[in-house]
């Protein structure tokens, strides 16, 4: 029973990270963007939120939310309004780029990092706490897939299952995106992947925002 709980608790946690989300848009953004080291600090931030998350989940998240009902909506709130302060620092950055940009047609290289690694490691956490994908994983798919009276050693065990996935999962993104051809390719479509990237991480954050209403 302890083996097939977390086969299936694995493959839904699996589904889940291959779907786009804030998470991964954030991560692949930072690591083409700017550095492997940064990318990193956004990746052990995720996996710290990751392994948070699916801690409060199998040791009895929906009994907090029942008991403290305006905590999930607070939560929600400021998970809209964090998403969005995300899609305007990237139109922000892209209006700052464009205005500094020199004439040429040669593509420029990848800006070197004025941010500190525990910057990015908080943005990463953040992001990930507050990501509404992550919040509607581990609310409700993710702990149908547990029993409720699971023993102790399945559910310390899911824990530690499911935060090694993630960690090694974005470190894994970290290194990809943050290689130079990875990197020179994004620069050359910056200006359409920030489009883009803004455009997501801003359409999460107002149906979180408007969901708030229903």
């Amino acid at each position: 029973m302890m083996f097939s709980s977390l086969i299936s608790l694995a493959l839904l946690y699996l589904a889940a990270l291959v779907i786009p989300g804030p998470n991964l848009l954030l991560l692949t953004h930072t690591a083409a963007s700017s550095s492997r080291r940064a990318a990193l600090g956004v990746a052990f931030g995720i996996a710290t939120g990751t392994f948070l998350w699916v801690a409060v989940a199998v040791f009895g998240e929906q009994k907090i939310f029942d008991a403290v009902p305006a905590l999930q909506t607070g939560l929600r709130a400021v998970g809209g309004l964090y998403l969005l302060y995300l899609a305007f620092s990237l139109f922000r950055s892209m209006w700052v780029d464009r205005r500094t940009a020199l004439d040429t047609s040669e593509v420029v290289a990848v800006p070197e990092d004025k941010a500190g690694q525990r910057t990015y490691f908080r943005k990463g956490l953040l992001t990930n706490l507050t990501n509404p994908k992550s919040l509607a994983f581990w609310t409700s798919v993710a702990v149908v897939s547990l029993d409720p009276n699971a023993a102790l050693a399945t559910r310390i065990s899911a824990v530690m299952m499911v935060g090694l996935m993630g960690l090694v999962w974005h470190i894994g993104l970290a290194y990809l995106f943050s290689t130079p051809p990875a990197q020179r390719a994004y620069m050359r479509a910056k200006p359409v992947l920030s489009v883009i990237t803004g455009a997501v991480m801003g359409a999460f954050g107002t149906r979180l925002l408007l969901g708030l209403r229903g």
